[in-house]
């Protein structure tokens, strides 16, 4: 695996690491206290807080609601991961049940809750309070929106069946631009 005229590419880095985003502290930006405070959240709402019956679509929109009133009063950003953990449930088992159970109040439930995210990620991104290119891959990845290019073909003269071949390629070749060297 790799070497000169593999077609494989090795990713070098130097002894210490300097380049790489996750050795060290290069992938992040956090002061002192930050990280425990960060971790304290997640354990708090994904460990601490007790289990729910995630079935249940009213225990669900209380959690949401416990999960949003905690991110407010406590100054964090409310994220989905988050709040799945609040649920009890995984990002895959939750979208998996939603697939299935497409019009249920559970799945109602479930998506008011996402649409709020995706609305507190669309203020930031309007406000300038988050990184545009972080804003469309959670745009892309979370909230399901894309990007889409529609192209709409029209041919200009019909081919019908009772042409013959000299007709058509006649046809064609009036159609087909000509390189004409102007002198």
């Amino acid at each position: 695996m790799g070497g000169k005229g593999s077609g494989n590419k090795m990713a070098y880095k130097n002894a210490k690491g300097a380049k790489s985003p996750v050795i060290g502290d290069n992938g992040l930006s956090v002061k002192p206290g930050e990280m425990a405070d960060i971790v304290r959240h997640c354990v708090t709402t994904g460990m601490i807080w007790p289990e729910i019956d995630n079935k249940d679509p009213e225990q669900l929109q209380q959690r949401a609601m416990e999960y949003f009133n905690y991110c407010i009063e406590n100054d964090i950003k409310p994220g989905n991961l988050g709040l799945y953990a609040t649920w009890g449930i995984d990002r895959r088992t939750l979208y998996s049940q939603m697939q299935r159970e497409p019009s249920s109040l559970r799945t109602v439930t479930i998506k008011k809750s996402l649409d709020i995210l995706s609305a507190i990620r669309e203020q930031l991104a309007a406000n300038g309070k988050l990184n545009p290119v972080t804003a469309i891959f959670w745009q892309k990845n979370f909230d399901g929106l894309k990007d889409q290019q529609e192209v709409i073909l029209e041919p200009r003269k019909q081919i019908e069946a009772e042409q013959s071949p000299e007709e058509v390629q006649q046809m064609l070749e009036q159609d087909i631009p000509i390189d004409v060297e102007i002198e």
